[in-house]
C-alpha cells in the first residue's frame, strides 16, 4: 500500500499570472534523505507549492540519474514536471500525474510554455523505483532512474556536475486533471500553480551508493505509440539567465528539507 502522506496538507492555492519565459531569483538544492528508501538526494523544494524533485548521480556522472519528483494533487488531479534546464522550451522534460491508482510519466519536448507539449520519444529511458513510488488522492512521490537523460543535446551535459557550481533546471506544476491520464500522451494543462528554475549542486549529488540504489529501479516505462523523436538540435538550446523579473509567488522559493 502506498504510504500515508497525510503531513502534507491539502493546499488551495490562487490561480497565478505566469511570464512565459520568466523564471525568477533561483535558488540552490539541499541534502535530502528519502525515508522509503534511503537515497540522498540534491533536492529542490518550493515550500508555497509543494513542489519538491531532487536528483543523484554516480560518483563518476555517466548520462544517467536517480530522480525523485513530489508535489500535491487537488482530488487526484494534477501534474508536476522538471527541466533540464531553467526554460521549458527545448530541453528533455518530464511530466507525472495520477491516472487514479498509480503513477503515469511521460518525456515531453516544449515549444512554447502555454501548449500541450507533444510526448517524446530517444535514447533515454525512466525505470520507476516502487519502493519510493505512491500516490494518493492528495500527493504523488515518484522516484526513478532516468538512463541515457543526461547530455548536451538533451539540455543538461553531465561533466557540469564537476565544475562546483550548480547548473540551472526547471520545474512546473499544475492542479488541473489530464486529459486521457492512463496514456502517458495524455493532455497536459497549463502550469497554473507555478513554474521556476533552481541551481541544482551536481557536485553534491555525486554518491557512492549510486549504482546500489539504481539496482532498485524495475523495467523501462514505454511510451506511446505517436511519440515523437527527440529533437537533439532544439535539446540544447535551453537556458534562462535568470535576470527577468518572475510573476510566480513560488519561482526560486526553496526551503529546507521538509521533514
Amino acid at each position: 500500500m502506498a504510504p500515508n502522506h497525510s503531513r502534507v496538507p491539502a493546499i488551495t492555492l490562487t490561480l497565478l499570472a505566469l511570464s512565459t519565459g520568466s523564471l525568477g531569483q533561483k535558488k540552490v538544492t539541499n541534502e535530502f534523505t528519502d525515508p522509503a528508501t534511503g537515497i540522498v538526494l540534491q533536492r529542490f523544494f518550493g515550500a508555497k507549492s509543494g513542489y519538491g524533485f531532487g536528483i543523484a548521480l554516480p560518483t563518476n556522472p555517466t548520462n544517467s540519474f536517480i530522480g525523485q519528483l513530489t508535489f500535491p494533487l487537488n482530488n487526484g488531479a494534477g501534474w508536476g514536471g522538471w527541466s533540464l534546464t531553467g526554460d521549458m522550451e527545448g530541453p528533455l522534460l518530464m511530466a507525472a500525474w495520477s491516472d487514479g491508482t498509480s503513477v503515469v510519466s511521460s518525456f515531453r519536448q516544449a515549444a512554447n510554455e502555454k501548449d500541450n507539449p507533444p510526448e517524446v520519444a530517444g535514447n533515454f529511458s525512466v525505470k520507476p523505483i516502487a519502493k519510493g513510488t505512491s500516490v494518493n488522492n492528495t500527493f504523488l512521490t515518484y522516484t526513478f532512474l532516468c538512463e541515457g537523460c543526461l547530455g548536451a543535446q538533451l539540455g543538461l551535459d553531465p561533466n557540469a556536475a564537476g565544475t562546483g557550481k550548480g547548473v540551472e533546471m526547471g520545474w512546473a506544476l499544475s492542479d488541473k486533471p489530464v486529459q486521457n491520464p492512463g496514456s502517458s500522451a495524455g493532455v497536459l494543462a497549463f502550469h497554473n500553480i507555478g513554474e521556476g528554475g533552481f541551481k541544482a549542486d551536481l557536485t553534491l549529488a555525486k554518491r557512492p551508493e549510486f549504482d546500489t540504489w539504481a539496482a532498485l529501479a524495475g523495467p523501462p516505462v514505454a511510451g506511446a505509440a505517436g511519440a515523437k523523436p527527440f529533437d537533439t538540435t532544439k535539446g540544447g538550446s535551453g537556458g534562462d539567465s535568470g535576470d527577468e523579473d518572475s510573476d510566480d509567488e513560488d519561482s526560486g522559493d526553496e526551503s529546507d528539507d521538509d521533514d
